[in-house]
């Protein structure tokens, strides 16, 4: 009789729903853990590793919105942001480009139209002007975005510097071959 009470509170203190390392505490660590805000050490390295590594082309023209987002979007100034918005779009980079540029000059302050600069200049492969006017965000919130930003536009222009270095060494065997094969 006793074995069968034993045996009965074992199965209790057994939940299904834990695994073995679980199992003790009669509560999942894990979903402890994140409710208290406590980060794995994978979560922090892949948190690391998305800092460091740069934006794709999907989310550089993710970072700029569909609509505007700003409190006077009625406002002549707003409409015209939703056009340009709308031009960056339908990948009319260069016209998105002109219309950011000059809305920059009268409100600089507007961190939608730098973010829709940055991304027509890069989009432009304008690398260095897409880095140098990213810088000028004065948003606090999705800081990783720019730093990821600036780190994408440093890889484009080192792929840019390679293929050039590439066509100048076909170049130079193209004119080697041709001198060859006239001798």
């Amino acid at each position: 009789m006793d074995n069968k009470i034993n045996n009965m509170k074992e199965q209790k203190e057994v939940d299904p729903f834990l695994c073995e390392r679980c199992q003790p505490f009669g509560y999942c660590l894990e979903s402890t853990n994140r409710k208290n805000n406590y980060k794995s050490i994978a979560e922090i390295q892949k948190e690391i590793k998305l800092e460091t590594t740069g934006l794709t082309d999907r989310e550089i023209a993710q970072w700029v919105p569909l609509r505007t987002t700003i409190k006077d979007a009625n406002t002549k100034f707003g409409k015209k942001l939703q056009q340009a918005h709308e031009l960056f779009h339908q990948d009319e980079f260069e016209q998105a480009n002109y219309m950011y540029q000059d809305m920059l000059e009268t409100r600089n302050d507007c961190d939608e139209v730098i973010i829709g600069l940055s991304a027509s200049f890069y989009f432009l492969k304008k690398y260095d002007e897409a880095s140098s006017t990213v810088l000028k965000l004065r948003i606090s919130h999705k800081l990783h975005y720019p730093n990821r930003f600036s780190i994408q536009c440093e890889n484009k222009l080192d792929e840019e510097k390679k293929e050039m270095i590439n066509v100048g060494v076909e170049i130079e065997s193209n004119n080697l071959i041709k001198i060859n094969t006239v001798v």
